[in-house]
């Protein structure tokens, strides 16, 4: 078996690096101790470090944004990287790409992933049972493991001092859509349904950065707010403290951290009943998720969570902030240690001639 002494840790390079707007890879990595060395990076970059380490893929479609980025290059390179002894880890965060013009070169690069990756990991149960309906998954190769709560990377602040900060304090219920505001997240449909359903007090807070085209600069009616530009974590925290819960109108989602978030910072979640929202939510619990096909499901799940008012939802997000402790950290860096362990251990020595 196969072991890194203490005093040299194992490679881990995981790609694309996201840390800068989003925290999640940092407190992952930050978490696995001293037996691992994580840093971000390519294939390319993998392949420069030391043999028998480990290649991290997150998000397919980052591979075509780096010069000369294709399938075969990528595949090619995973190739000379396990004949060196690496194993690869391949997290499949969607099913859909969120660029549609990719879809064929993703298409292809997934079915050599299937072929290549020594574990592939999902999130949950349900994103396991959405992709095995598109992906001839290998049962061997399938690993769950949870999504993390973000706590600790976000500060904690009350809702009285957020709203007048946001100038909020007159609003009677706030909804949120926070985050990378991307056609997937139809802040559009979002706007629409909640200027058909809203009482002149309530308001509606798009607080992120918008793709272009997404959302409007002036979006015609006073009780939508629109924040615009990449939040940080103050800003993000200040957005969850001031709103009632959080909407997430997804046409699709596999994983959303999104609600894995706002669940952490104690706010319940509507939002569509598809596998990424259904892995976090609890209803009624702590949310509401309306059958995605029903033409007026959004409309109708905003109508209720108005008409419910501010207490009901308090006590959804206090309970969506119990139910978010239980994927504590230490236990998903536990299980993460596992999964890397028991690759290393099973890494065959570089071929004869690989490098070394």
């Amino acid at each position: 078996m196969f072991r890194y002494p203490p005093d040299r840790p194992c490679p881990l390079t995981w790609f694309p690096d996201y840390s800068g707007t989003n925290p999640y890879q940092s407190l992952l990595y930050g978490a696995l101790g001293p037996t691992f060395d994580p840093q971000p990076g390519t294939i390319e970059d993998a392949l420069a470090r030391p043999a028998r380490g480990l290649f991290h893929l997150h998000w397919e479609h980052a591979v075509f944004a780096t010069p000369g980025g294709s399938a075969d290059a990528f595949l090619d390179a995973l190739l000379a990287f396990r004949a060196r002894g690496g194993r690869i880890v391949w997290t499949l965060h969607n099913l859909e790409p969120r660029n549609e013009a990719l879809a064929p070169a993703i298409a292809d690069l997934r079915s050599g992933l299937v072929e290549l990756a020594d574990a592939i990991h999902l999130h949950s149960l349900p994103a396991l049972a959405a992709a095995r309906r598109v992906l001839a998954l290998p049962p061997g190769k399938v690993r769950i493991i949870p999504h993390a709560s973000y706590d600790g990377a976000y500060p904690v602040l009350h809702r009285g001092p957020a709203r007048e900060a946001l100038g909020l304090a007159e609003a009677r219920m706030v909804l949120l859509l926070p985050g990378r505001l991307a056609a997937y997240k139809q802040p559009g449909a979002l706007a629409a349904a909640f200027r058909s359903v809203a009482g002149p007090q309530d308001r509606l807070l798009l607080a992120g950065e918008a793709v272009p085209g997404t959302v409007p600069a002036d979006p015609g009616d006073a009780r939508i707010l629109v924040l615009p530009g990449f939040a940080p974590p103050e800003v993000v925290s200040r957005c969850h403290a001031a709103a009632d819960l959080v909407a997430l109108p997804y046409d699709r989602s596999l994983t959303s951290g999104s609600a894995v978030l706002a669940a952490t910072l104690g706010r319940g979640v509507i939002g569509p009943d598809l596998p990424g929202l259904r892995d976090v939510v609890e209803p009624p619990r702590t949310g509401l998720l309306y059958d995605p096909a029903e033409e007026e499901g959004l409309a109708r799940a905003i109508a209720t969570a108005l008409g419910e008012g501010a207490e009901v939802w308090a006590r959804r997000g206090e309970a969506a902030r119990a139910l978010a402790a239980a994927r504590d950290l230490r236990f998903v860096a536990a299980a993460w240690r596992d999964l890397f362990g028991s690759l290393l251990a099973t890494a065959e020595p570089p071929r004869v001639g690989a490098a070394p």
